[in-house]
């Protein structure tokens, strides 16, 4: 690994039994014993400790399984690049909690803990785990395991994994919303970053050219983090699948995540990332191929499994869609809005219309084109009342789109309010479909 640290020149010096004069070396900054190296500072990740879960009982084949599942966590934690995971010999060092977690967490320099417990009862095993913010004890997130015992490194397995699959997504939020209380001028690259993701995460136009603000400023102060641009890229696809686009957007959107592949190329959001601009670009065979290669890389992400999944919704295959987003809200039962978002969609064009509706109805409804499909789903079972009235919706809030960015649209009608849609799809079919349903609802070609 590099030490992120800047050397100064400090030029030649003679030095006894030695000829030549030695150029010599220093690290910079080391003038100012209280100044921290500004890379160092700039790119400052989210640290997490894995405390030892508790064995409630005085089993020593308990203890095993409970020292680890805590050390699969860690081993799966840390391979995600946005965290810093402390290391099984340092947390394991608390092993009796008699310490206060504050004092625990300034101990291993951890903003967040995770700590559990394993309780045994005849051929059933309960496990508990939560994440708490390390400095004020706030829970974060908490969940509990019941399972039978029949194989118990098949439990420890698919029990670690379910908990890796959630637990970077809520850390990463967490300290987007710590940085957020931050004037954007205060922020370092690394924060602009992660809230930059939170804005992109609403997946609407407005907190859309906020976040691609953010990410131009992010990637103008340190060039070298690679989400950075993964995220300044995606900016661009968001506005390819609400046509608010410009026509040189594609090639831009592929531009920067090669930039970013380029600087990481065994990070799955990344490669997530080339695969969506492959696919705004029309490169559809690349884009199938990109998709199926991250899948692969993809152990417990369930985030980047969901959109994995959307991808092959938006080529086409429906089913495979369904299967790759469905084992994505398994792993994260709590999942952000995004994925029914996402599985809204995969219903409607398995034909089930009423699903879709129900998944399209809350927190899921991000934009105007989740508006499109609530319209075309009404209107496809025959509910004619309720699709006039969710049309009037969508084209308020497509107007309000357009509005956002200055755009001028002339008429309401499918060519003006919905063909920027068109594109997402490699199938013309999908498009025809919901195009379709809009048409039912009274909206005219």
């Amino acid at each position: 690994n590099r030490i992120p640290v800047a050397w100064e020149d400090a030029g030649t010096h003679s030095i006894k039994n030695i000829i030549e004069p030695v150029r010599a070396w220093r690290i910079g900054g080391m003038g100012d014993t209280n100044a921290e190296p500004k890379q160092a500072e700039a790119q400052r990740k989210a640290t997490i400790a894995v405390l030892p879960f508790t064995s409630m009982s005085n089993d020593p084949e308990q203890s095993f399984f409970s020292d680890g599942i805590a050390e699969d966590i860690i081993t799966g934690l840390s391979r995600f690049r946005m965290l810093q995971v402390v290391s099984r010999n340092a947390s394991f060092r608390f092993r009796e909690r008699h310490t206060d977690p504050a004092e625990i967490a300034a101990a291993l320099g951890a903003d967040y803990l995770v700590e559990g417990s394993v309780r045994k009862a005849g051929s059933r095993v309960r496990i508990s785990v939560q994440l708490a913010d390390a400095v004020t004890g706030t829970q974060l997130w908490s969940e509990r395991y019941d399972r039978e015992l029949e194989d118990i490194l098949s439990v420890q397995d698919e029990v670690t994994r379910s908990i890796v699959a959630v637990l970077p997504g809520r850390v990463q939020n967490d300290f987007a919303d710590r940085s957020a209380q931050k004037p954007a001028d205060e922020m370092k690259a690394y924060e602009l970053m992660l809230r930059s993701k939170a804005l992109r995460d609403g997946l609407n136009a407005r907190d859309t050219a906020k976040a691609r603000a953010l990410l131009e400023r992010a990637v103008a102060l340190d060039p070298a983090i690679a989400r950075s641009y993964m995220y300044l890229s995606d900016t661009y696809i968001i506005d390819l699948w609400l046509g608010l686009a410009d026509a040189d957007a594609p090639d831009h959107a592929l531009h920067i995540a090669r930039k970013g592949a380029g600087l990481d190329n065994r990070d799955p959001y990344i490669q997530d990332q080339l695969g969506f601009a492959y696919l705004c670009a029309g490169h559809w065979d690349e884009a199938d191929a990109q998709f199926e290669k991250t899948l692969a890389l993809i152990e417990n992400e369930a985030e980047s499994m969901a959109w994995c999944g959307y991808a092959f919704l938006l080529l086409g295959r429906h089913e495979k869609a369904r299967e790759v987003v469905s084992e994505a809200m398994r792993l994260d039962p709590l999942h952000p809005p995004t994925f029914d978002w996402i599985m809204g969609q995969i219903e409607f064009f398995c034909g089930n219309f009423e699903a879709a509706l129900g998944l399209l109805m809350g927190e899921a409804r991000l934009n105007s084109l989740a508006a499109a499909f609530v319209t075309a789903s009404y209107a496809h079972l025959g509910r004619q009342s309720e699709a006039e009235a969710s049309l009037k919706t969508f084209i308020a809030e497509r107007q309000d789109e357009f509005g956002s960015r200055g755009i001028a649209v002339k008429g309401e009608n499918i060519s003006t309010l919905a063909r920027g849609f068109k594109q997402m799809w490699r199938q013309p079919n999908d498009f025809e479909t919901l195009a379709d349903g809009l048409r039912k609802a009274g909206l005219p070609a």
